[in-house]
Formats: structure tokens, sequence, C-alpha cells
């Protein structure tokens, strides 16, 4: 209790230096996850006869640690996300009780809408979709790229090689007027303030590069 009483205080304080606002949980949670709608908040549909086995039961969302407010002249929230879901039958003969998974998520405002785009580090599980390829092998090798417009999404990653390229290779989504990062979280969430303002210059260096 009192480690999350800290770590409360602390990220209370972090936003009132910057006036953000701060809430301890997301009573909006319906409103901002559709608006994000995809990874990590909605899951895509499995084959019945997927590998692994198919979880069946009730998905449950929580916010938490939310902060708005004005970074870099755009509207920006920051906020821990966890995704709980109640374990009915996994194939395995478990029922009855939950898993969950949380993440750390950072989402800026774009002026105008661009195209559906997501970008997450390539790992050795195969994805359900192909993807797109833009040209540039170190690109490709190191993202999964999924589009609805391939030619704008060539276009536009290859000029933003640079920046993906550059650091640790992280997941992000422009979702109509909004771009997002998410990062997984080991444990019951907490939000790392040392790394709040790297993740929301990295998104408005690629917003910049978006919307020129």
């Amino acid at each position: 209790m009192n480690g999350f009483g800290r770590r409360l205080r602390a990220t209370r304080a972090f936003a009132a230096e910057r006036g953000w606002t701060f809430a301890a949980s997301g009573k909006e949670e319906g409103a901002l996850l559709d608006r994000l709608r995809g990874e990590p908040f909605h899951l895509p549909e499995r084959a019945p006869d997927a590998f692994p086995y198919p979880v069946l039961g009730r998905h449950r969302h929580r916010l938490s640690d939310v902060m708005r407010g004005v970074y870099r002249d755009r509207s920006a929230i920051v906020f821990a996300y966890t995704r709980e879901q109640e374990i009915l039958d996994d194939g395995f003969g478990r029922r009855g009780r939950e898993n969950s998974r949380h993440w750390i998520a950072a989402l800026l405002d774009l002026p105008a809408p661009v195209p559906r785009v997501q970008v997450t580090p390539r790992t050795p599980v195969p994805l359900a979709r192909p993807g797109v390829t833009i040209g540039d092998p170190r690109v490709d090798e190191r993202f999964h790229v999924d589009a609805g417009d391939p030619v704008w999404a060539d276009r536009a990653l290859g000029d933003l090689a640079p920046v993906l390229l550059d650091g640790p290779a992280r997941a992000w989504r422009v979702s109509g007027t909004s771009i997002l990062t998410w990062t997984r979280a080991p444990s019951a969430p907490g939000i790392p303030l040392d790394q709040v303002d790297a993740a929301l210059d990295r998104l408005a260096t690629i917003a910049g590069r978006l919307t020129a």
C-alpha cells in the first residue's frame, strides 16, 4: 500500500508540474478505447483451431494514472491500461480465473486525419496479417507495417526511416487524428515517469513528419 501511495503521489506531482490534469482511474475509458481501436486494446479474432487455444471469457478494460495536458502544442494523454480476461475455458481445463495484462500508453492529437498505419517491432511469432514492405530492408526487417493505404505508407515511412531506426524499436499507430504508442508493463502498471518525455517527443517527431 505504501508503494502504491508513493507512486500515486509522484504521478500526481509530475502532472501538476506540467499543468496537466490527473485522474487515478479513467472514467471515460469506453470512448477513449473506441477512439484508439486496435492493439493492445482490441484483440483480433482467432480461428477456432488456432494455437494456442482461444480463451473464452469476458474482457474488461481498466485505465489508471490518466494524465492529460498539452505537449509541444499538441493535446496529450498518458495512461496505464489493464486488460483483464476471465478464463472460462482455455483448452487446458483452467476456468473461472483471470489473466491480466498491463501496458503503458501515450497519445498525441494530430492536426488533421491521415491514413491508418500501425508499426510494430517484428517478433518470431508470425502475425495473421502479412503487412506491407516499404523497400528499405532495415525497416522491413525490424518492423511489421499494417497500413490502410500501402502506397501512402511506403512514401511516409520511407521518409521516417531515420526516426524509426534511431533507438529502441517501439510500437505506434495512427488512428484518425491520434497517434499512439504503447509498451508492455511486466506487472501491475505504474507509469515510468522518466520515460514520458522521450515517448511523447518521439510521437511528436513522427506526427510532424506525417502531417508536414
